[in-house]
């Protein structure tokens, strides 16, 4: 990071627009889970199973929770993606990620108004999040240019794979997974490719 980009962090850290950025996310984030959470219990009263409640609930919630984690995972700073991703690596479908709360609000401390690191991402809108082939792509995508921001960021990728106990293209799947979870199509490939070739260097 160049002393101009860091400076530029720093205010970003200090502003009364960051505060009310990652105040208004906060909500943001509150409202998603209470979504989540009032459609499970509405399910489970029409008789639906606990998992079928949630599954369902994560289904509902799933632009919402899309968009806001496209945000966060190009706005928050690295190290601060990395320690996330080591906290919600083996997560495995839609529902699992309300179960590590304190890991998504402590990314949406960290995060700010405009982004840092990323230069060609950035988030999704809600119509676009929803759909599945179009989030698969942003996630390869975003893989893609995390994994080049150096050997951690890397690294972090290389052990959402390995977590899942995946090899091959299952780590692109384990990735996929990760951040919609959804499987990949093409970006499953793309990612495959970075990390064969970042190993190789």
């Amino acid at each position: 990071m160049t002393d101009q980009a860091q400076e530029s962090v720093l205010e970003m850290e200090l502003s009364p627009e960051t505060a009310k950025y990652r105040q208004n996310r906060l909500l943001w984030w509150t409202n998603i889970r209470a979504g989540y959470d009032d459609y499970v219990a509405d399910a489970l009263k029409h008789g639906a199973t606990q998992a079928a409640a949630e599954a369902a609930a994560g289904k509902h919630q799933s632009s919402e929770a899309r968009a806001l984690l496209s945000e966060l995972l190009t706005r928050a700073p690295v190290e601060a993606i990395v320690q996330f991703l080591s906290v919600t690596r083996e997560l495995g479908d839609p529902s699992a990620l309300f179960e590590h709360e304190p890991a998504v609000v402590a990314l949406i401390e960290t995060a700010y108004p405009r982004r840092t690191w990323a230069t060609k991402m950035d988030l999704l809108k809600k119509e676009v999040a929803a759909d599945d082939a179009s989030w698969s792509v942003w996630a390869a995508q975003w893989s893609e240019e995390f994994g080049a921001t150096g050997k951690v960021a890397l690294d972090a990728l290389v052990q959402a794979g390995k977590a899942a106990g995946q090899v091959g293209l299952g780590l692109a799947d384990a990735v996929a997974t990760l951040l919609r979870w959804t499987p990949y199509v093409l970006g499953g490939a793309a990612l495959l490719g970075v990390v064969v070739v970042a190993n190789r260097k």
